[in-house]
Formats: structure tokens, C-alpha cells, sequence
């Protein structure tokens, strides 16, 4: 058999998403109404969907009922041994979408993770705190050696607390594209997909893509860096508001529509689109992010826009 992955498209993407979802058991009406939306919108979402069940009937233990004609789906149980299962497969077969590391099946099995809209602070056994956003996983490793965070998906925050154990344990964090060793610190790991963003608010954090040669790069307090697999861009200045999440906020000062509709997306299930027509209206202000209805109605009262609902799951900003 061949060996090599499959390049994947937004639509492959899109169709993994949908199905881990659906297959969590997040499975309301309104859920599938926007699934359904989802998949009617292009022909290349039905071909990715329909590819997407070759490969799960394929593989043989993922039950027929789990297709687009009526998402019926197995106990939870039996979901996660799917899932896991699937991933296994997918990584090893030319019909797989993509490689392992990208799959969002790796979410459902993480250590600790959110849903879109949530938040959440765990206290590690070593007394790190570590603060989950919005649709994010991660596992945790903490071994003899070694204090290891890998960031799966979305974003996190840290708060390293001082090495209790007899012998010092490095604490970093692991990105599909390096990883950041803290040096004392606070700071926030994003992933960006292609690339990984680091922001450190205190003490500092030492930075290595995988691939790059040479020692680490020292980011310091009041600095932030986006990298991928081999290099690193230019350090820029922090600013608070990259932390403003923790207290569930978006911040925006003189932001432009369609990048301020961008960020509020990540914290709302469904789709949340701005027409290019405003896009370049800018807004300012502080944002709730567990109250998606009223910043909407914000927008409408301050702009020239209105919410156009297709359903509460499918809203785009359009001209007013």
C-alpha cells in the first residue's frame, strides 16, 4: 500500500470537525441543521464528507449508521474506541485525510480540553496553573526528568510554579511546530495552525522551532513571536490584551470588523462571518466572550451593520 498522506483541503479539515463533533455526541437538532447547512453550502464539503465515510467504512468499525443520511450515532463508549481507532488508521493508510498530529480526533482523547466557548483552569500536581480557551487540548506528561505540555489545539496559559522535586524538571511546552521551554514565567502558547504564537508576560521562555539549527532564541517579559517548523519572525511587544480571555473578554482597540468577527468566532459555535463589504469598519471595546447574543446586538447599535441569522449557528455581518 501506499504510505504517503494526503494533502488536506479546507474542506477535509472542515469535514473532520463536523464529524468528531457530531460523533462527541454533540448531536441537537440545531447541530445537524448546521451540519447539514455546512454541507450543502459546496460540492467540495459533500465530496470531503463523502470521503470521509470511504475511509470510516473502510476501516470497518465505525457503524454505517454514522453517515450523511442519518447521523445516528454509538454510545459514547463505543465512539471513543472509534475514534481512537480511526486516528490509528488514518495515520497509516494513503485514504487518510491527514497526518496524525492534525487530526481534531486527538482533542477527544486529549488529557484536558474545552468545547468552543469554554474556559477552563486546572492546577497541575507540581502547583503550574494552567488555563484552557476556547476549543483547545492538551496532554499532559510529567515524568522523573521532565514537565511536558503538549498544546494540541488552541491556546493556553501558564503560570509555572517553582520545581518542587529533588531534581530539576525542565517545564516546556510542545506545538506541532517547537516547542517553548519556560525560564520562571507566565506566559501563552496559540496555535495558529501553520504556525505557533508565544507571548510571555513575565520571566522569560526559550524558544525552538523543530527544525531550526543553532540554540534556542530567549523570549523576555513584554515579548511575543509567531514561528513554525523552521523559523522564527520578529519578536514583537506584548500587549495585555492577549491575556484578556482569561477573564473572558475579546479586547479590540481600532480593530478591523472582519479580524475582530474572526477572534469572536473562536468562541462561538457555528459560523461567524463579516461581509468584505465592512470589513474595514473598526471597533473598539471589551467584548464578552460567554454572551455571544450581546455583543451582536452591540455591534448592530454602534455600526453600520445588522447579524444576518441564517440560524443562531450561521451569522454574517452584513451592511446595515
Amino acid at each position: 500500500m501506499d504510505d504517503r498522506i494526503i494533502k488536506p483541503t479546507p474542506a477535509m479539515r472542515a469535514a473532520s470537525e463536523w464529524y468528531a463533533r457530531l460523533a462527541s455526541g454533540e448531536r441537537s437538532t440545531e447541530t445537524q441543521q448546521a451540519w447539514r447547512t455546512w454541507l450543502d453550502a459546496d460540492p467540495a464539503h459533500q465530496s470531503a464528507w463523502q470521503q470521509l465515510e470511504r475511509v470510516t467504512q473502510h476501516f470497518g468499525q465505525v457503524p454505517a449508521e454514522v453517515g450523511m443520511a442519518t447521523l445516528q450515532l454509538p454510545p459514547v463508549a463505543d465512539r471513543r474506541r472509534i475514534i481512537k481507532h480511526l486516528a490509528l488508521f488514518l495515520t497509516a493508510s494513503a485514504t487518510g485525510l491527514y497526518a496524525y498530529r492534525e487530526q481534531p480526533w486527538r482533542g477527544m482523547l486529549a488529557d484536558a480540553s474545552t468545547k468552543v466557548g469554554e474556559h477552563t483552569q486546572i492546577a497541575l500536581d507540581d502547583g503550574t496553573s494552567l488555563h484552557l480557551n476556547t476549543d483547545s487540548a492538551v496532554n499532559v506528561r510529567y515524568s522523573a526528568t521532565e514537565r511536558v505540555i503538549e498544546l494540541i489545539q488552541g491556546e493556553i496559559y501558564i503560570e509555572t510554579a517553582q520545581e518542587v522535586a529533588t531534581t530539576y524538571r525542565p517545564f516546556r511546552v510542545e506545538t506541532r511546530h517547537g516547542s517553548a521551554t519556560a525560564l520562571g514565567t507566565r506566559f501563552s502558547v496559540r496555535d495558529l495552525s501553520h504556525q505557533t504564537k508565544v507571548t510571555v508576560f513575565d520571566g522569560a521562555v526559550a524558544i525552538k522551532p523543530h527544525h531550526q539549527r543553532g540554540e534556542p532564541m530567549r523570549l523576555n517579559a513584554g515579548e511575543s513571536i509567531i514561528f513554525n517548523d523552521h523559523t522564527l519572525a520578529e519578536k514583537l511587544s506584548a500587549r495585555p490584551t492577549d491575556m484578556a480571555w482569561i477573564n473572558g473578554l475579546v479586547v479590540a482597540y481600532a480593530m478591523r470588523l472582519d479580524d475582530f468577527t474572526q477572534e469572536l468566532a473562536r468562541y462561538k459555535t457555528g459560523v461567524l462571518r463579516c461581509d468584505p463589504a465592512v470589513a474595514n469598519l473598526q471597533i473598539s471595546g471589551s467584548f464578552p466572550t460567554q454572551d455571544m447574543e450581546s455583543v451582536l446586538q452591540t455591534l448592530e447599535r454602534t455600526l453600520p451593520v445588522t447579524a444576518e441569522r441564517f440560524t443562531r449557528f450561521w451569522v454574517t455581518l452584513v451592511p446595515a
